[in-house]
């Protein structure tokens, strides 16, 4: 695969992302709702998958580039609802502050 190729296809993958994180958002969900969590040069990225009472279960995305994974996370771990609350209030804040989408 050459360098084009697999940039459209990060490219491709981050577009979905971003599109599932933006429809959960619309539709008031957690579930499906995506966590960047600052790491290195850039971010880990994670999925919310579930939601319970005072936590969500969150999964590494992959297929976006660096593909990087906490080590206090790993590639799935459940997390507090509040914290992941705050990660998504801030990608929010920062969305709305730069037109950008999620």
């Amino acid at each position: 695969m050459t360098f084009e190729e697999e940039y459209k296809r990060f490219d491709q993958k981050e577009k979905q992302i971003n599109e599932q994180d933006i429809r959960a958002r619309e539709q008031g969900n957690l579930v499906g709702r995506i966590i960047r969590h600052p790491y290195a040069d850039g971010y880990a990225v994670y999925e919310i998958i579930k939601e319970n009472k005072k936590t969500v279960r969150v999964s590494v995305v992959t297929g976006i580039g660096d593909d990087w994974v906490l080590p206090a996370w790993g590639y799935e771990t459940s997390i507090p609802k509040e914290s992941a609350l705050r990660f998504i209030r801030n990608s929010d804040i920062f969305a709305e502050i730069f037109g950008a989408e999620a």
